[in-house]
């Protein structure tokens, strides 16, 4: 084996949604991968794109003390490595593995920046606190990554880095994989127009507003199901305000889909109703499967949607305003099929993973100073 990389998330989701192409390749070039987070779902799939696997718990909160157990944790497993190169992801995570590769000497640490957290609270104390933290944390690595134009503009406005210390490298998609290979994880009645929205149920996402904005169409389009796909703990007060609002049997909760390109291959119509986005993964798969969409607009899925060209923007945190924009493609169902053909032809053009994983392997080769 060559150089031995450790790449850390805060839980295994990350590095089975984002991760295993970036690892395939680099295990194809020689390196070793090592993947250190909490495994709760995704270890045997991750055991086939990694070479070893550390369980370590940082909370996604702040936690004083098991803060103080995770950096401890991940101290260990740096020690016991011994790698070359450290790939953190996610905030808490990038913040304790960043911390702990500092106390270790690790010769290369890198951090991506999915999202900003400052970006998820409303509280200028929070924000504040939080940028703080990026500034300080990016004193422990050598180089830091965002995935989208909006993040990178931030970062730099806010100081968090100096330019020549930052990439822009949006992420991209296996495009071979998205060929719908089954049936949808629903059974609704044929005529059926089905809209839905992949994500996990916190409040960044936007469930309520969703939920919220389908009250308003369902009325007038009676044909018309919502289907949520994903799992988090705000799926209880979700299906409880579905209920309250009197959409039993119009709203689908599907938790866990396995087979995600299936399901959306077969939507209608797909909604993304967050309140902030690093990217907007999800929207990407969407559109590679030919899919219509209506986004909220919000951080980098500025990058992605021409609003009115490869899809339609709405208002974030304003159920009407998302209804009505929704409502403009129900009515015009070959608008909604010209957006979406633009859509697909974009998302295979310019995201592809293989370019993406590339550009993160070039990047080591750049700042170790070694050949490409």
């Amino acid at each position: 084996m060559g150089l031995r990389t450790l790449h850390v998330t805060t839980i295994d989701l990350t590095a089975h949604c984002f991760l295993r192409s970036t690892f395939d390749l680099l295990r194809r070039e020689g390196y070793e991968v090592a993947l250190a987070c909490d495994f709760q779902q995704f270890q045997a799939e991750l055991a086939d794109h990694t070479d070893r696997m550390f369980q370590v718990k940082i909370p996604r909160q702040i936690r004083p003390l098991q803060d103080l157990r995770g950096l401890a944790q991940m101290i260990r497993v740096i020690r016991l490595y011994k790698p070359q190169i450290l790939h953190s992801h996610t905030s808490k995570a990038g913040f304790t593995a960043r911390l702990a590769a500092s106390l270790c000497d690790v010769p290369l640490v890198v951090h991506t920046i999915h999202e900003l957290p400052q970006n998820a609270t409303r509280s200028p104390i929070k924000k504040t606190l939080y940028r703080f933290m990026e500034k300080l944390a990016a004193g422990w690595c050598n180089h830091l990554i965002t995935v989208s134009r909006i993040n990178q503009e931030q970062i730099l406005k806010e100081g968090i880095c100096r330019p020549d210390k930052l990439s822009l490298i949006p992420g991209g998609l296996q495009l071979q994989n998205y060929q719908p290979q089954g049936p949808p994880p629903w059974s609704l009645p044929p005529d059926a127009v089905v809209m839905g929205m992949a994500g996990r149920l916190e409040p960044a996402k936007g469930h309520e507003d969703l939920l919220r904005a389908f009250a308003r169409l369902a009325p007038r389009n009676p044909r018309l199901h919502l289907v949520i796909m994903g799992t988090g703990h705000l799926r209880k007060p979700l299906e409880q305000l579905r209920d309250d609002l009197g959409l039993q049997g119009r709203a689908h909760f599907l938790g866990w889909v396995e087979d995600l390109v299936s399901a959306v291959a077969a939507l209608d119509l797909f909604v993304l109703s967050s309140h902030y986005e690093g990217l907007g993964v999800v929207l990407l798969e969407a559109l590679a499967l030919g899919r219509p969409v209506v986004s909220t607009r919000v951080g980098g899925t500025q990058d992605i949607i021409e609003d009115g060209v490869t899809g339609l923007f709405a208002p974030a945190r304003d159920p009407a305003g998302l209804a009505e924009t929704v409502q403009r493609l129900l009515d015009v169902p070959g608008f909604a099929a010209r957006l979406a053909a633009a859509g697909k032809q974009k998302v295979w053009s310019d995201y592809s993973a293989v370019e993406a994983d590339q550009k993160v392997l070039n990047l080591y080769l750049k700042l170790l100073k070694l050949p490409p």
